[in-house]
């Protein structure tokens, strides 16, 4: 019988072979959860708008009892910026500036806000608004009385509203959620609760004249038409974007023509001088008031020393 065969021993791997494995596993770490990431969708990702558009208009669609008189949602770019830029503050309040002219909506006023807060690995626009939709419960249509907070609710199917601009953003903290997502919708007209939120009957039997019936909903194309505010900001909005206007662009172009005029007329004029010299011309820096000072008493030192000195030599020559 043989002898059984000792197990062969790995090989050491030399040091740069390690460092390379340790890399590839670092790289494909790091691969891997990037890909498995869920990151929250900007305000102006086309998706994430169809999404909640698209949900707004079906579930106002569908309201019982029927509406004859609510409007088709779309989407507006300076609602969504205003949801934005309050969402940065990772606060669970009502903005401030909704009811202030040009401070949320460069064209309408008193604009209308839905917020929803949850932990950002759970959040999808349609788990937010339909939290919303769902206090429908507590609302007494008849009645029109609200048992809890039905505000939301209100809001969504509110007939005269007919744009809408949502965002969300990721929030190290807020109240007791960590890395929450704070998503914010802004309404234009925005809603109230002083009255019931739409008339009631059939569908699209109480549009305005031009409208036509999309969905169950009352729906224009002069109205319905997306208008992209390309300058316009919140003007509270912190950190600002860098925006440059038609008066930024105006000036930046004077500057431009200015410099090139400038150069062009250095290079026109100087061949017409072509002998001139340069020369060095030293200037002696006139004396301060504190140097002549110190000068005067220095000469003034000087002659008392010699003073002094005829005075000894005098007292001598008489002493002898």
């Amino acid at each position: 019988m043989e002898a059984p065969r000792p197990f062969p021993q790995p090989l050491p791997l030399a040091l740069g072979g390690v460092l390379k494995l340790w890399f590839c596993e670092l790289w494909l770490l790091l691969l891997s959860s990037g890909l498995n990431a869920d990151f929250l969708p900007h305000e102006e990702d086309v998706e994430f708008i169809n999404e909640y558009v698209d949900l707004h208009n079906e579930l106002r669609g569908n309201v019982v009892p029927r509406a004859s008189n609510l409007r088709f949602m779309t989407w507006d770019v300076a609602l969504s910026r205003t949801a934005r830029a309050w969402g940065k503050k990772c606060v669970f309040e009502r903005n401030t500036h909704l009811e202030d002219l040009k401070m949320a909506h460069p064209k309408f006023t008193g604009i209308g806000e839905n917020m929803w807060v949850g932990p950002e690995n759970e959040f999808t626009a349609s788990i937010a608004i339909r939290s919303w939709y769902e206090e429908k419960r507590m609302y007494n249509f008849e009645n029109n009385t609200c048992s809890k907070n039905c505000s939301h609710y209100i809001q969504i199917v509110w007939d005269h509203t007919y744009k809408v601009g949502c965002a969300v953003t990721p929030c190290l903290r807020i109240g007791r959620i960590k890395h929450a997502a704070l998503f914010i919708c802004n309404y234009a007209p925005g809603g109230a609760l002083t009255r019931r939120p739409y008339t009631p009957g059939r569908i699209c039997t109480n549009c305005d004249t031009n409208d036509r019936c999309t969905d169950f909903l009352c729906s224009n194309t002069d109205r319905d038409q997306a208008t992209y505010y390309r300058f316009w900001y919140p003007k509270w909005e912190y950190p600002r974007p860098i925006v440059c206007d038609p008066l930024c662009i105006f000036i930046l172009l004077l500057r431009m023509v200015c410099f090139v005029l400038c150069v062009i007329i250095v290079l026109l004029v100087q061949p017409y001088f072509p002998n001139i010299i340069l020369e060095q011309q030293i200037f002696t820096p006139e004396e301060s008031d504190t140097e002549k000072e110190n000068k005067d008493m220095k000469e003034d030192e000087e002659k008392e020393k010699k003073e002094e000195e005829k005075e000894k030599i005098e007292r001598g020559k008489e002493a002898k």
